[in-house]
């Protein structure tokens, strides 16, 4: 065990850190109840698992590494975690896994939507032989929920401390589910618009639904991958039960990406279509405009014949001149309309 040598050593009372939050779980007899961060190490001397939830935002890294257990701060996961430029790295904001001899490092990036875009939730996950450890940043959807249900389910179903880690894919999946639930909604009312008018703002909306759909995407997949291999590689950290729970979340993720690829299919058919049917529309005021021009044309032309400043224009001496250009501009339009209608074009 890791912590072996660690637990056998004095314990030195550290200042208590309004960021750290300790309980245990016994699942022996399905007790319960909050410990300070002095009480941890007794705790697992015990036999109860631990779990230590530690808020990163607006902490200084160093407060913190002195606030948690020497042994807990100096694993190189938690260490990892606790290193500023680990968690500003923009490149690492995916979901990812990462194990050492004796733990299992998550990090579950959710998706929370904002109406305007995808914002993400980073979670933390450190798990040990006889701890769980958890780090977020500020407010987290799906540390919430878990808090919420975790103990009902404690009490009813759980025999191993790895239903924990059941309980953060299950509500990290629901986060998704439900984001795409709302996307979907935007997807049928933002086709529904495109029908009726493809102006900017409607636009505008399409390419923010589009990029909150891929936005969404691009935090499903990595969750997947880092579900699969957890699944694909055994380890003692996880119960056989909790892997057979995890497996099937793979299939749930798998029709999820399914889900999002269709929405964005069903936006790019509405987009073609609704350019189609603007195509058409400009097609057939063109060819009115064709029409009515070849109509004048040759009106037009006698317009521009008699109104030239000759001083010897025959048909301007006519007594019924006036009356003949009229005839004529009429039989020419009414020739150019019977025939530009048997031709369909008017």
């Amino acid at each position: 065990m890791i912590f072996a040598r660690s637990l056998e050593m004095p314990h030195t009372a550290m200042p208590s850190h309004s960021a750290i939050h300790a309980e245990f779980l016994d699942f022996r007899d399905k007790s319960h109840g909050d410990i300070t961060v002095d009480e941890i190490s007794s705790a697992i001397s015990a036999g109860r698992f631990v779990w230590i939830d530690t808020t990163l935002q607006d902490q200084l890294y160093t407060d913190l590494k002195r606030s948690l257990p020497e042994w807990l701060a100096g694993q190189t996961p938690v260490q990892k975690i606790l290193s500023s430029e680990y968690n500003d790295d923009g490149d690492e904001l995916v979901s990812s896994l990462h194990r050492t001899d004796d733990a299992l490092h998550i990090r579950l990036v959710g998706a929370c939507d904002t109406s305007n875009k995808i914002i993400s939730e980073v979670l933390d996950i450190v798990i040990c032989e006889d701890l769980l450890a958890t780090f977020s940043s500020g407010s987290c959807g799906v540390l919430h929920a878990v808090r919420r249900d975790y103990i009902r389910d404690f009490e009813q179903h759980a025999a191993t401390p790895s239903f924990l880690l059941y309980e953060f894919w299950d509500k990290q999946i629901e986060q998704f589910l439900s984001v795409q639930g709302c996307l979907d909604e935007e997807v049928e009312s933002t086709r529904t618009a495109l029908r009726r008018s493809a102006d900017e703002k409607t636009l505008t909306r399409l390419a923010n639904v589009s990029g909150r759909l891929l936005a969404l995407r691009k935090r499903v997949l990595p969750a997947r991958r880092v579900l699969e291999e957890l699944v694909s590689r055994k380890t003692t950290l996880v119960s056989e039960a909790t892997l057979q729970y995890l497996s099937n979340m793979i299939g749930t993720l798998e029709r999820l990406l399914a889900d999002i690829t269709a929405n964005r299919e069903i936006l790019e058919s509405a987009m073609n279509f609704s350019l189609t049917v603007m195509t058409h529309r400009t097609n057939m005021t063109m060819n009115r405009l064709a029409v009515v021009s070849t109509i004048f044309l040759p009106l037009t032309f006698l317009c521009g014949v008699y109104g030239m400043n000759f001083e010897i224009m025959p048909e301007t001496e006519w007594v019924h001149g006036y009356k003949m250009f009229w005839i004529v501009s009429a039989i020419i339009t009414l020739t150019l309309t019977i025939v530009l209608r048997k031709a369909r074009l008017l």
